[in-house]
């Protein structure tokens, strides 16, 4: 199948330089994911790969936003049984080139990773919180993946190295931004990274940022801060986007 893949011309086109070519592709992608055929993980990596390199050569803040908000959107309409083979290719992907990206390039995929934490908790929801889907989407931000480790990415791990330190800031700053727009979260669970982070952290940053998002007021009563002594507690219209504060 990893042949078939790399013959398919939508993946080049997702790359291209026109508009035109980019969306058509993209609808491709979208079709193509809900056939219902089974996927391999190399598969799904030379799709990401694509999607990657789509953003890349997409210009100006509307279009690049517009972009990445069709690209979560891809979530919504997977099957169960291809939603965290796509999230795992996904945050692999991104953690894998992160370093390649050029620091003007940077905010139309800090926008990205934003949409893809918001629409996950929205995929989440509309599978009326499935238990099972919020630990493995909860382990594969934690590093663990089908159930081991060492094929887990870990935007959300509290000890990998591998991820650059950008990739997990953001997750962080963007976590309640896109878990409040949802409803019905509250008791399952999906505050767990953070509050691993808020302890076991590799640097006192990380610890300090996540206890940062775990004091976050819109999430007073519902979720209790870490404390200083280190134990754990359990429209449409479009407009710009401005870029981030350092």
């Amino acid at each position: 199948m990893a042949s078939d893949i790399q013959e398919t011309p939508f993946v080049k086109q997702l790359a291209a330089n026109d508009r035109p070519t980019r969306e058509k592709a993209l609808s491709s992608v979208q079709t193509y994911l809900c056939s219902g055929r089974t996927f391999t993980t190399i598969e799904l990596l030379k799709i990401w790969k694509g999607l990657f390199f789509c953003i890349f050569h997409t210009d100006r803040p509307i279009p690049q936003q517009r972009l990445s908000k069709s690209l979560a959107s891809l979530l919504l309409p997977l099957p169960t049984t291809l939603f965290l083979p796509f999230l795992h290719a996904f945050w692999k992907t991104l953690i894998q080139y992160w370093s390649q990206i050029p620091s003007l390039r940077l905010d139309k995929y800090l926008y990205l990773l934003r949409q893809y934490v918001a629409y996950s908790f929205t995929y989440l929801q509309q599978h009326a919180w499935n238990g099972e889907l919020v630990l493995g989407y909860l382990d594969l931000l934690e590093g663990v993946y089908s159930g081991k480790s060492e094929d887990g990415v870990g935007a959300l791990s509290a000890g990998d190295g591998k991820v650059p330190d950008g990739v997990r800031y953001h997750v962080l700053d963007v976590w309640v931004d896109g878990l409040v727009e949802t409803e019905g979260w509250e008791g399952v669970g999906v505050m767990r990274p953070i509050e691993r982070l808020g302890i076991k952290g590799r640097t006192k940053v990380v610890r300090e940022r996540a206890k940062g998002v775990l004091g976050d007021e819109r999430l007073q009563g519902i979720v209790e801060r870490i404390g200083d002594g280190g134990e754990e507690h359990g429209g449409d219209e479009e407009e710009e986007f401005g870029g981030f504060a350092d």
